[in-house]
C-alpha cells in the first residue's frame, strides 16, 4: 500500500515486465540473505546501551496509561482511565484511574472517580504544594455529546477533598498541562472543540484552591485551528503557553504555524510567535525554560516528511536556534515531552516501527537525548509487552526516566509503568566533517510567504547532524527572495534563484523558485496521488522506471481518470548515497542498503522504501554494514510479555534491521 500524506488508498498496477524484474530481484535478494553475504539485514551490530529498564509494571486491567509524574518521596503519581462497575454485576463504563506507588512501582493506594456515568478519564496531574495532587481530566454525562474538563483535588492519602466539572456546552475539552500558582490557585492550559463546526480552540482556566473558577479565556490566534498543549510559569512573570495556528484540515491549510504565547497573571496575552510552515500542521507539544531565561520548546510536523523539532528561543519568544530530527526509513517518532538532563535535555515519547513481514506496526517507549546546543547525544528504544499507546512520561529524581503507557495482555489492555535507569556515560566517538549539504534539492513557494529549509553536516562516520542555524547563508538574488541566519527562507517576486550555505569550508546550494501568490502549483492535487508501488527492490548498480499517478473518479460517469505525472514531478532520497531518483522517473540503486523515497507534485507528497540488494558477495565473507543514518537506530531484544513484573528486560544499541517485503 502506498503511504500516501493524507493517508488515502491508490489503486496500484504494474506491468508484467516490471513484476516479473522485481520477481527476480527478490529472489535473487533471498538467496543473498540465505547465505548471509546481504549486508545489515537480520543481525545487530554491538553498542554500549545507555539506558536499562529497572522495573515495568502493570496496573489494574482494562485500564490505560495516560501520564505520570515524580513524587517528592521519591515514588511517583500516575494517572489514566479503568473500565470499572459501581456494584457487582453492574453496567461497566470508564472511570478515571489514579493510583501512588513507591520508588520500586509498589502501589500504596489506588483511586477509581467518576463524575458521571457514562465517561470519565485522568489526563494531567501535579503534586500540590501541601504534599496533595490536582488532577485534571474529561467527564461525559450520560447522553451528552461533549467530554467537560473534570478537576479533582487529592490529599496526599488519596482522599477526595472535592471535585467539579467546568461546564461549557460549546467544546469538547482535553485538558493538556496544569500549573499550581503562587497564590495556591490552579491554570488548565488544553485544546477545545467546537462540535458542530469541528473548530478547535486553545483555552486557559484559572480555578482557587477550591475549584472554584477565576477567569476562563478562549485564544483565537489565526482561524479554525487553534490549540494550547503545554503551560509553564514565564522566566519574567506571567505564564508561557505553546500549540498551534491554523485552519481545521478540511478547510485552507496555508496557513500551519506552530505558535508560543505569553500571557499575564489575569490571561491576557501579552505577545504571540508564530512560526509558519504551510501544510505542516506544525505543532508544538512541550516547552521548559532555559538557562540563560528563555525557553526551548519541542513540536513535529509532516509535510512530505515526518520531522521531530526543537526550537531555541530567548525570553521574548526570538528564535536563537533550531534542530530538526527526521524520521528513519522504518520508524515514526512521536515525542510529546521535554525535560532537562544533567547534560542538556531528553524528547520522550513513542516510536512505531513498521513491521515488514506481516505489514503491522510495533510501539516502543523512546528516548531521545540531546546536549545543551541541540545534538544529538543518543537515541534509545524500550520493548515491553505489546504497547497500545504511550503517554505523557517524566524525569525521575535520580536522572532516568518513567513511562506510562498501555500494553495488552491477551485481549486485555493494562496501563503499565516502566522505570529506566540514569542514562550511562559514554565516550564520544571520534569523527571529522566530510562535507555539507540541504535536505532539498530544490524549494518552491509563493510570494510574501517563507519556508524552513534543513542544512545537515555530513560526518566521517555516515551520521548526520542538523546544523542550520550554524551555517552562514546568502541569496543569489535578494530581489527574488532572501534568507534569514536560520535558513529560513522568504519569497519576494516571481523567479527562480538559489541560496548558499557555508560551514567550516564547507558550501551547498539549493535552487529556489518563486510562484505568484495566486498559483495552485503548490496545492494539494485533487484525486488520489500515488507512486506504483510502496516498496521497491533492486540491485546494486541498476535502474528501475517508477511512476507517479494522480486518480480521479467522476462522480458523472463512474470511471476512474489516471494521468501519468512521472516527469512532472520532483523527488527526493533520505540516503541518495544509497538509492534516488532521476528527473525521469528512474530509480538508481548506488550501494547495498535501505531508503525512502519521496516524489512531490504541485501540493501533494508521497514516499515508498528501497532496498538496494548487493549483485555479488564471496560465500562466507564478512560484508560491510551500509551506512545508517543518525538517530536511526532500534535497540534491539525480544519482547517480554510473559509476566507482569518486567525487571530483566535489556537493552542494546542499534538497529536490528529486517528484510523488506520484495516486489
Amino acid at each position: 500500500m502506498n503511504n500516501e500524506v493524507n493517508m488515502t488508498s491508490f489503486e496500484r498496477g504494474m506491468l508484467v515486465s516490471r513484476n516479473f524484474s522485481r520477481f527476480l530481484t527478490a529472489c535473487f535478494a533471498g538467496l543473498l540473505l540465505m547465505f548471509g553475504i546481504l549486508p545489515g539485514l537480520g543481525r545487530a551490530a554491538a553498542q554500549e546501551a545507555q539506558s536499562t529498564v529497572e522495573w515495568s509494571k502493570d496496573y489494574g486491567s482494562k485500564s490505560e496509561g495516560q501520564g505520570v509524574i515524580p513524587t517528592s518521596d521519591g515514588g511517583y503519581f500516575a494517572v489514566g482511565g479503568i473500565e470499572d462497575t459501581d456494584k457487582p454485576g453492574g453496567y461497566p463504563y470508564q472511570k478515571a484511574y489514579v493510583f501512588k506507588v513507591d520508588a520500586e512501582g509498589q502501589v500504596k493506594w489506588e483511586r477509581k472517580l467518576k463524575y458521571n456515568t457514562t465517561s470519565n478519564t485522568a489526563y494531567r496531574a501535579i503534586e500540590t504544594k501541601d504534599g496533595g495532587y490536582f488532577i485534571a481530566g474529561t467527564s461525559r454525562s450520560d447522553g451528552e455529546p461533549k467530554d467537560q474538563l473534570y478537576m479533582i483535588r487529592l490529599d496526599s492519602s488519596g482522599n477526595v477533598l472535592w471535585e467539579k466539572v467546568q461546564v461549557d456546552d460549546a467544546i469538547h475539552s482535553t485538558p493538556k498541562s496544569v500549573v499550581e500558582t503562587d497564590d495556591g490557585s490552579f491554570l488548565i492550559a488544553g485544546e477545545g472543540m467546537v462540535s458542530w463546526v469541528a473548530y478547535e480552540q486553545g483555552y486557559i482556566l484559572k480555578v482557587d484552591p477550591n475549584g472554584e473558577t477565576l477567569w476562563y479565556n478562549k485564544y483565537r490566534l489565526t482561524g479554525t485551528g487553534d490549540f494550547l498543549t503545554d503551560l509553564i510559569p514565564a522566566s519574567d512573570g506571567g505564564y508561557i503557553a505553546i500549540g498551534h495556528a491554523g485552519m481545521v484540515e478540511y478547510e485552507s491549510t496555508d496557513f500551519d504555524a506552530m505558535v508560543i504565547l505569553k500571557i499575564d497573571d489575569q490571561g491576557k496575552m501579552l505577545w504571540s510567535k508564530k512560526f509558519v510552515d504551510p501544510r505542516s500542521r506544525w505543532t508544538a507539544v512541550s516547552v521548559v525554560g532555559t538557562e540563560d531565561g528563555g525557553y526551548l520548546i519541542l513540536s513535529r510536523k509532516y509535510n512530505g516528511k515526518a520531522a521531530t523539532l526543537l526550537t531555541k528561543t530567548d525570553l521574548n519568544g526570538q528564535v536563537k536556534w533550531e534542530k530538526t530530527f527526521f524520521n528513519a526509513t522504518d520508524f515514526y517518532r512521536t515525542y510529546n515531552r521535554l525535560v532537562r538532563t544533567k547534560d542538556g535535555y531528553a524528547m520522550l515519547g513513542e516510536h512505531t516501527t513498521r513491521i515488514d513481514w506481516d505489514k503491522s506496526v510495533r510501539y516502543q517507549y523512546g528516548v531521545l537525548r540531546v546536549d545543551e546546543n541541540g545534538d544529538t547525544i543518543s537515541e534509545e528504544l524500550f520493548k515491553g509487552p505489546p504497547i497500545a499507546g504511550v503517554g505523557i512520561a517524566a524525569a525521575t529524581q535520580d536522572g532516568g526516566f518513567i513511562f506510562p503507557g498501555t500494553v495488552l495482555r491477551g485481549d486485555v489492555r493494562k496501563f503499565q509503568l516502566m522505570k529506566l535507569s540514569p542514562p550511562a556515560d559514554r565516550q564520544p566517538v571520534e569523527r571529522t566533517l566530510t562535507g555539507i549539504s540541504f535536505m532539498e534539492k530544490e524549494k518552491k513557494l509563493k510570494t510574501g510567504t517563507s519556508s524552513p529549509t534543513v542544512l545537515q553536516a555530513v560526518y566521517s562516520d555516515g551520521t548526520k547532524n542538523e546544523l542550520s542555524s550554524a551555517a552562514l547563508y546568502i541569496s543569489g538574488d535578494n530581489n527574488i527572495v532572501d534568507v534569514d541566519a536560520l535558513g529560513r527562507i522568504t519569497g519576494h517576486e516571481v523567479g527562480s534563484t538559489y541560496i548558499e550555505a557555508n560551514y567550516e569550508g564547507f558550501t551547498a546550494k539549493m535552487n529556489v523558485t518563486v510562484l505568484p501568490e495566486d498559483t495552485d502549483e503548490l496545492s494539494p492535487v485533487k484525486g488520489d496521488f500515488g507512486l506504483d508501488s510502496g516498496e521497491y527492490s533492486l540491485l546494486e548498480g541498476t535502474t528501475l522506471d517508477i511512476k507517479v499517478t494522480v486518480t480521479e473518479y467522476d462522480y458523472s460517469n463512474g470511471k476512474l481518470t489516471k494521468t501519468d505525472v512521472t516527469k512532472l514531478a520532483t523527488y527526493s532520497s533520505d540516503r541518495p548515497d544509497i538509492a534516488e531518483v532521476d528527473g525521469d522517473g528512474n530509480l538508481i540503486g548506488h550501494k547495498a542498503g535501505k531508503t525512502r523515497i519521496y516524489a512531490k507534485y504541485k501540493g501533494s507528497s508521497v514516499y515508498a522504501e528501497v532496498l538496494v540488494v548487493r549483485t555479488t558477495g564471496p560465500k562466507g565473507d564478512a560484508q560491510p554494514e551500509p551506512d545508517e543514518p543518525n538517530n536511526d537506530t532500534e535497540q534491539s531484544g525480544m519482547d517480554h510479555s510473559d509476566g507482569i513484573d518486567q525487571t530483566d528486560q535489556t537493552v542494546t544499541g542499534t538497529a536490528e534491521q529486517t528484510s523488506e517485503s520484495m516486489q
